[in-house]
C-alpha cells in the first residue's frame, strides 16, 4: 500500500521569476549534460 501526502518537502517563497535558475534546471533535465540525456544514452 502507498500513502500520498500532498505536502511540500520545503516551503518555497518565490518573490519573482528567476530565468537564470530556470535555465540551469532545464539544462539538468534535458540539456547536453543533463540526466535525461544520460538516461536515454544508457537506454539505447
Amino acid at each position: 500500500m502507498f500513502y500520498h501526502a500532498k505536502e511540500l518537502q520545503y516551503n518555497a517563497r518565490v518573490s519573482k521569476p528567476d530565468p537564470r535558475f530556470a535555465r540551469l534546471l532545464l539544462e539538468q533535465f534535458g540539456g547536453g549534460n543533463g540526466e535525461l540525456k544520460a538516461c536515454m544514452q544508457y537506454f539505447t
